[in-house]
């Protein structure tokens, strides 16, 4: 069985289902329709996306074959070196340039970011790995839940409140110990023009453990230094278009930057998040380092 059949065998397992607009309309264009840049198209592009396909097939076993036979005899800290050093080489794999700037986060910070793409992990994870909350679907994807559920993931049901709470009392254990953690407070992917609306929730942990927030910037462009068309992971488009849409394009960089943190002390969870939003927007005037 050759990589393309694989993958697409498993496509209903991957489909990630229709949604609306951000701003309440239908999608503007169907997935099966989406344009892709005029240099990634024809059989140069093909050969491109395939070879990169299969060299993300043979880093996905590699991956599960390191998490499943040395991660129960490593420390913790290996792990993490461990898991920075393969999600830099999966950006690689899919010819992904990582450019990061600003002050890595202290122990015990709770970071914040703009949320883009499923490449958003694995590009923070590559600088800083560190645990994530990530909503509870992505546990039964194939492999790649697999992965993410042994990586110190933290899973949340959206729609459940008690599901909420006890997510933000594992943050508030783990912050208070020293460990840092990553949220998406949009709680959705966008297109990465505009960033949404934060929900407060999850900044309440930030308080409780008396520890700084950490906003976090994110944006993807293209080999001409133009805003990506095939990161955003929104809309109709289902996990294997979209790795097949990076994995097509002559290239994309993935830019990280890791912004001043915000103190939590004698904040109300709103007004932090919404100083967390404003940052990451960069209307918050300078700030110092």
């Amino acid at each position: 069985m050759s990589v393309i059949s694989l993958f697409s065998d498993l496509e209903p397992f991957l489909y990630r289902p229709s949604t609306e607009a951000h701003d309440g309309t239908a999608p503007q264009t169907p997935a099966t329709a989406l344009p892709l840049p005029a240099d990634a198209d024809g059989l140069r592009g093909h050969l491109r996306m395939s070879w990169r396909i299969a060299r993300l097939a043979a880093h996905l076993a590699a991956g599960c074959t390191r998490v499943a036979l040395l991660y129960p005899l490593v420390s913790e800290r290996t792990q993490r070196k461990m898991r920075a050093r393969w999600s830099r080489q999966l950006l690689e794999v899919l010819g992904i340039e990582l450019r990061a700037r600003g002050a890595l986060p202290r122990p015990g910070r709770l970071l914040v970011s703009n949320h883009i793409s499923w490449i958003d992990v694995f590009a923070i994870n590559a600088i800083s790995p560190l645990s994530f909350v990530c909503k509870d679907d992505v546990r039964g994807w194939p492999v790649i839940g697999w992965l993410v559920a042994r990586n110190h993931t933290v899973f949340i049901r959206r729609s459940s409140r008690s599901s909420a709470a006890e997510v933000r009392d594992r943050l508030v254990h783990a912050l208070a110990r020293g460990n840092s953690v990553m949220v998406f407070p949009e709680g959705t992917t966008s297109d990465g023009r505009d960033v949404l609306p934060f929900r407060a929730a999850l900044f309440q942990s930030a308080i409780d453990a008396g520890r700084a927030v950490k906003p976090v910037r994110l944006r993807y462009v293209d080999h001409r230094g133009e805003h990506s068309e095939v990161a955003p992971y929104i809309d109709e488009v289902n996990f294997w278009q979209s790795v097949c849409m990076i994995a097509r394009a002559p290239r994309t960089v993935a830019e990280v930057e890791l912004l001043p943190e915000l103190p939590s002390h004698g904040l109300h969870r709103q007004d932090l998040a919404a100083l967390a939003h404003a940052r990451i927007c960069g209307k918050d005037g300078p700030q110092p380092v």
